[in-house]
């Protein structure tokens, strides 16, 4: 079974794009960087700001469109720049280098800079949060980490989940969040192997992906207890970009062929009528967002096939292994 989608919006971007992320909880914009542009995009595909960037560094910044200012996560400085790309500041840390491969900055739900940066001592990494005037920190705290790569998952509460990955090596998420302008709280997940994918509208459920193969777990959230488990059907395997679309679930199978599929509440799954994405972005709404080799398009799904049968499979019949509980 395949379900049918529509685009809502595209736009064509110059130069490729490396990454893509919300800027926020209620995904009220995107930031994304195309060739040597950070640009702030609406729901609506519509280029809201444009900053310049070093394309060679693979840090993820952030954007606020509203005030016309982006956070850059550079190779060794943090800096705030203003709607014409002038610095406001810069704040200088130790260089991003080895296993310490690159970080991520963002604003939390105040409006306060954040980033992630190396420790001097290059045996973790510091969660600071920045005066916005100034760039002088106003709170910091550590993480036992050392990220190829770290991206910040926006919570609606003013959590920020930091899904970080090691290489081969590991995968790990923290919660931060400051209270008071002068203490970062942190909730460590306490995990090695699971990658956090997306966080439902609630901020009551996340996602979260095996880091070398295994099934695609819904958990609750603070307390991150397993409410669901869907394996991956045979002879393929979740990649890490799962999230959630109203009640369904999105994700990417890797096998043989690469194959967009949306799981239902009670763990079928079905083929999305994608045909030229390479890959996709939780958006707001039961949306996402779609690149594909020339541009990026907002995709719904137009029907979820209720009650349609799949080929083989009776519609009372559970897969195994994709028992929903909720």
């Amino acid at each position: 079974m395949t379900i049918a989608t529509e685009t809502l919006a595209e736009i064509a971007l110059d130069g490729k794009i490396s990454y893509l992320g919300p800027n926020d909880a209620a995904r009220s914009s995107f930031s994304t960087v195309a060739g040597g542009s950070l640009v702030a995009l609406s729901p609506q595909l519509e280029v809201l700001g444009q900053w310049p960037v070093d394309p060679g560094h693979f840090g993820f910044h952030a954007t606020c469109p509203s005030r016309g200012l982006a956070l850059i996560s550079g190779p060794a400085e943090v800096s705030l720049l203003d709607h014409t790309g002038r610095a406001r500041w810069r704040y200088s840390h130790p260089a991003w280098t080895g296993v310490f491969g690159s970080g991520c900055a963002w604003f939390d739900e105040n409006g306060l800079p954040h980033a992630v940066v190396p420790a001097a001592s290059y045996d973790h990494c510091l969660v600071i949060c920045l005066d916005p005037g100034s760039g002088q920190p106003l709170a910091v705290t550590r993480i036992q980490a050392e990220p190829t790569g770290i991206t910040p998952v926006h919570h609606p509460d003013g959590w920020v989940g930091l899904s970080e990955g090691e290489g081969q090596h590991a995968a790990r998420t923290w919660w931060v969040r400051t209270s008071g302008q002068r203490h970062i709280e942190v909730l460590d997940a306490g995990w090695d192997d699971w990658v956090l994918s997306d966080v439902d509208p609630s901020g009551s459920m996340i996602i979260t992906t095996a880091h070398l193969g295994g099934p695609l777990l819904v958990r609750s959230f603070p307390s991150l207890e397993i409410v669901r488990s869907v394996d991956s059907p045979q002879d393929e395997g979740w990649d890490f970009t799962a999230f959630f679309a109203d009640d369904m679930i999105v994700n990417t199978l890797l096998g043989k062929q690469i194959r967009f599929v949306a799981i239902s509440p009670r763990g079928r799954i079905a083929n999305l009528d994608q045909p030229e994405a390479r890959c996709l972005f939780p958006a707001a709404d039961g949306t996402w967002l779609a690149l594909t080799q020339r541009t990026l398009q907002r995709h719904r799904m137009t029907s979820t096939e209720a009650g349609k049968e799949i080929p083989g499979q009776r519609n009372d019949e559970e897969i195994p292994g994709q028992g929903a509980l909720w």
